[in-house]
């Protein structure tokens, strides 16, 4: 099979996950990346954010750009963003431009015993996604949004819940911003239904991503190179092109190999979490 041009390009977005993660916290507002500047992790109605190379106090910048500061103080649940949802180009997929969903504070925090790592299973646009890895000890570099009601019901939607992930929340978890003290404190996250990926006991954090875990655990290895292993491992006959071309446009195809990539997984180490199984509302009734 030659693949098309089109077809080539869609191949190569699916390398490219977890499609580019600012290196510092920002405000997602309506497609656009705002950094996040003089904020210690208390009210971020008090930070500011860099806009078009001038630093604004945050609510003067909403306004400047026709936002309602309001939106800074409705109730939002912390949720852990281990792979894309962190990467403005994803979130922009996700999200509207014309709703409340088009403000998210995406934070940069250490967070203790949590390890980013790959998934066992590919995902509909190719990629084989993130999940999270219990790690006692550790200290990971992670991303967190600030979603409200609506943003966390349609995060749900492109997640697939029930499907393909999990929503959980895990009580007492450290995490520290930058200059800022540590806290411990709830938080929910994406666990992948399918397990963590794993080859001869090895576990493969995403390049890129800061963090303590051992390497005699776990690996740093780019998308690209999980592709190619799943490739070798799955013992495909086709090129690594086609291959990841045939797992976008054949969801049957893309189901009996996930059921394979079975045999290369692992689950979630720490059994202290709650799967979240009640609406997104009750959620918010709970904790707004």
């Amino acid at each position: 099979m030659t693949l098309t041009p089109t077809q080539h390009e869609l191949v190569a977005r699916a390398k490219r996950y977890p499609f580019g993660t600012p290196f510092i916290s920002y405000v997602f507002v309506g497609g656009a990346c705002w950094t996040l500047c003089n904020y210690n992790g208390d009210e971020l109605r008090n930070a500011s954010v860099e806009v078009d190379g001038r630093v604004w106090p945050i609510g003067e910048a909403l306004v400047r750009h026709g936002y309602d500061p309001a939106a800074l103080s409705v109730p939002r649940l912390a949720v852990l963003a281990s792979g894309s949802n962190a990467s403005p180009t994803r979130l922009k997929e996700k999200f509207s431009l014309n709703s409340d969903q088009t403000l998210i504070p995406v934070i940069k925090y250490q967070i203790s015993d949590l390890v980013p790592v790959f998934s066992a299973k590919f995902a509909s646009y190719g990629s084989i996604t993130a999940t999270l890895q219990y790690a006692p000890g550790t200290q990971s570099e992670m991303f967190v949004t600030y979603l409200t009601e609506p943003q966390l019901t349609r995060m749900h939607e492109t997640e697939s819940i029930g499907d393909e992930y999990h929503f959980a929340r895990m009580d007492k978890v450290t995490i520290c911003h930058e200059g800022g003290d540590p806290a411990t404190e709830p938080i929910y996250s994406y666990l992948s239904i399918k397990g963590v990926f794993q080859v001869d006991n090895l576990q493969f954090t995403l390049s890129g991503s800061e963090t303590s875990a051992p390497e005699a655990c776990f690996l740093a290895r780019s998308q690209e190179q999980m592709l190619r292993l799943a490739w070798k491992l799955l013992e495909s006959n086709k090129n690594l092109d086609v291959f990841i071309y045939e797992n976008i446009f054949n969801e049957s195809i893309r189901r009996r190999r996930n059921d394979l990539l079975q045999a290369y997984s692992t689950s979630f180490d720490n059994r202290s979490i709650e799967i979240i199984e009640s609406p997104v509302d009750a959620l918010f009734k709970t904790n707004g």
